[in-house]
């Protein structure tokens, strides 16, 4: 899956590139950087009572190909294909969490007491469509809304150092020593939410570029009670913007 979005995007790319000059309202772009972030409910629920550590994946891409309109001197539109990659491991404390867990081949489901690590690596082809204002020849701003498609999942951790007890918080108490979880194959496939994003042209076809999106639709289907929270992709990017033809 990850082998046909790139391929998507360089054919795309590639017809963008010939379209370049065509028509001196069209401007298109390559941005690429990196996304940090999380994946978190806001604000953190009781059951969590101490985050440990916190740490961004070792390399996050973000990647995209943008088709901007103008539609006057300070107006226009935009549209991006992207693909990214949003995610982050973290440990924390949990107290009567309610969850699903394996041990030993074994599930359980109930209230857990215990260490918690968490690892979320998600890969989206995402579509951003937004309004863009030019301050000056050098400042661009975009506001608008992001859809994106869940084309590689990854949620899985670790339970450990604590106990669960099974069907209610008074339930009957099992030691665990390690156990593991994966809610991979639970997540929405569609994710969708809020964009804003600025540029600042340095150098002539190169711009710094930084923007923030925030997911509105939550991690996983209401159906879904082994995580009893609804969870959001937050996650900011900074990168480089290279136009790829001349105004």
């Amino acid at each position: 899956m990850k082998q046909k979005a790139l391929v998507i995007l360089i054919l795309i790319g590639a017809c963008l590139f010939r379209m370049q000059g065509q028509s001196p309202c069209w401007e298109f772009k390559i941005n690429a950087g990196l996304n940090i972030g999380a994946t978190s409910p806001l604000p953190l629920p009781e059951e969590i009572r101490k985050i440990e550590s916190f740490s961004p994946p070792v390399f996050a891409p973000h990647v995209a190909l943008e088709a901007i309109r103008r539609l006057n001197g300070k107006w226009g539109i935009s549209a991006q294909l992207a693909i990214d990659y949003k995610g982050f491991d973290v440990e924390s404390r949990a107290k009567s969490l309610y969850t699903e867990i394996e041990m030993n081949n074994e599930k359980y489901t109930g209230n857990f007491t215990g260490k918690n690590t968490t690892r979320i690596h998600n890969s989206y082809l995402s579509l951003p469509v937004t309004a863009i204002y030019r301050i000056n020849e050098r400042w661009d701003i975009q506001a608008g809304m992001y859809a994106g498609y869940l084309y590689n999942a990854n949620f899985k951790g670790t339970a450990s150092d604590g106990y669960i007890r099974q069907g209610s918080p008074i339930g009957e108490k099992t030691i665990i020593d390690r156990a593991s979880f994966d809610f991979s194959e639970k997540q929405r496939l569609f994710d969708y939410g809020v964009l804003v994003a600025g540029e600042w042209s340095f150098y002539r076809r190169f711009a710094l570029r930084g923007q923030i999106a925030w997911g509105l639709s939550p991690l996983f289907p209401s159906d879904f009670t082994s995580v009893p929270f609804h969870i959001y992709h937050i996650y900011g990017t900074l990168g480089i913007s290279y136009r790829l033809n001349t105004r």
